[in-house]
């Protein structure tokens, strides 16, 4: 496995024959341990059954908003569509844009959350007045 080219004493660090290996792992000796696994020490606070974990808000790393990212197009569709009494539309973009603004490197992260609050309560202002209506004055206007 010598290569000509090469001088006498240079040696190939592939060259190097392999260590002694049984090929039969069966006739290998097994590893002996000398005593019984170590248990791993576990903090008190983990233990007590009345004390949750860490929340996906607090485990994860946040990062610093920039106030100078322009606004995501969806967090603007909400807010447009919530000051047009659109409060169902409101709400799904309003989600959706807070979901980008995490995601991605965008801003209207508080306008998203102002068309989700304008549209939220749109939503149970109107449930209220249906619910009004239907049990109230319908009835009284409803000829017998």
């Amino acid at each position: 496995m010598s290569d000509p080219s090469r001088p006498q004493g240079d040696t190939d660090p592939l060259d190097v024959p392999a260590p002694a290996v049984p090929l039969d792992l069966a006739s290998a000796p097994a590893p002996e341990f000398d005593s019984a696994p170590v248990p791993v020490p576990v903090p008190a606070s983990a233990l007590a059954a009345d004390q949750p974990g860490p929340t996906a808000d607090e485990a994860a790393p946040r990062r610093p908003r920039n106030p100078r990212l322009p606004p995501d197009r969806y967090a603007i569709g909400a807010l447009v569509t919530a000051l047009l009494a659109l409060f169902p539309v409101a709400v799904v973009l309003g989600h959706i844009a807070l979901a980008r603004v995490r995601v991605y490197e965008v801003g209207g992260h508080g306008i998203a959350v102002a068309a989700l609050v304008i549209g939220y309560l749109g939503l149970v202002v109107g449930f209220a007045a249906w619910a009004l209506y239907f049990a109230v004055v319908a009835p009284a206007v409803t000829l017998p």
